[in-house]
């Protein structure tokens, strides 16, 4: 196997949850792309974020609010949200962000459940973003200005609501590599989803990859620079 280029993104960062504490003692000084929903963002978030420098911090929608029609699945940009309004707050969440995180902040935008409509996506350049994050198998018809730099594992099986075991990750990520050669692999978090003792079993993994597979962590600016993902 080649050797692994991984990166790390966490998702629904804002309140100062126990969950979100544990994951920044146990990762750091991993590079970890923490994906903060602007409006639930909370000052002593910021203070802990502010003293990660290793962290980048990434755009996780506006409020992690639904906009979907009866029966359709969950999505906060599309749906039947007003576009003019979403625009408004699109702008006014990256600034919030840029503000509280001037030296971390990319203009990165990460849809809530990993899903936003067409038209909404051909939007983001005009508005300040230089690329998108979903995760694979979501991808839509490409946006000029517009970088993907997707997750590929998610930690969680949302069916069951649980953590990912060691082996099943290690199934999934050996995978990949094989498939993926010398490519970046994102695996994608959520702390908030998983409670205290799932967040440090997550981390307590992620602490023995290096012993287990022959990988470097990537640092998310070097994949919005347009490093080959």
């Amino acid at each position: 196997m080649s050797r692994l280029r991984l990166w790390l993104r966490d998702d629904d960062a804002g309140p100062m949850r126990p969950e979100l504490a544990e994951a920044i003692r146990l990762l750091r000084p991993r590079p970890i792309a923490f994906a903060v929903v602007p409006r639930w963002l909370e000052p002593a978030t910021v203070r802990a974020l502010r003293a990660f420098p290793e962290a980048v911090v990434l755009q996780h929608g506006i409020a992690h609010a639904d906009f979907a029609p009866a029966g359709a699945k969950k999505i906060e940009l599309g749906g039947k949200a007003d576009r003019a309004r979403l625009q408004r707050d699109l702008v006014g969440g990256r600034r919030r962000l840029q503000a509280a995180f001037p030296d971390q902040f990319l203009p990165v935008l990460v849809p809530p459940w990993n899903r936003i409509d067409p038209d909404v996506e051909a939007m983001l350049p005009q508005l300040g973003f230089a690329a998108i994050s979903s995760f694979r198998g979501r991808r839509a018809p490409a946006v000029d200005g517009l970088l993907r730099i997707d997750a590929d594992i998610d930690v969680v099986d949302w069916r069951k609501r649980r953590l990912l075991s060691p082996d099943e990750l290690d199934r999934e990520l050996s995978a990949l590599g094989r498939d993926r050669g010398s490519s970046a692999i994102g695996i994608l978090a959520h702390h908030a989803a998983l409670g205290p003792a799932a967040v440090r079993a997550f981390c307590a993994w992620i602490a023995t990859l290096e012993d287990r597979f022959p990988l470097a962590w990537l640092d998310p600016r070097a994949l919005l620079a347009g490093v080959p993902a």
